[in-house]
């Protein structure tokens, strides 16, 4: 059976796993800031909505993975 997200118990994660969340996160935010750059640029209505639905999944997505994020915590590195 699956554990409900909403817990005040953070996810241990490996620093490995953060980081590659961070720059997810990062990837999407820029992308975000790429494609709305882009909007003045497009003539036709419909290509703007779709560009601007673009922007809002890309940003709603890096808010989704920036609060898994902030319930995580990094476990301490095992000796090899």
């Amino acid at each position: 059976m699956r554990r409900p997200l909403c817990t005040s118990e953070p996810f241990h994660v490996s620093a490995r796993f953060r980081l590659t969340m961070e720059i997810a996160i990062r990837d999407l935010e820029a992308g975000a800031a790429r494609d709305e750059r882009l909007l003045p640029l497009l003539d036709d209505p419909s290509h703007r909505r779709r560009q601007e639905r673009l922007v809002e999944s890309q940003l709603e997505r890096a808010f989704q993975l920036q609060e898994l994020l902030s319930r995580t915590c990094v476990r301490p590195d095992r000796a090899a």
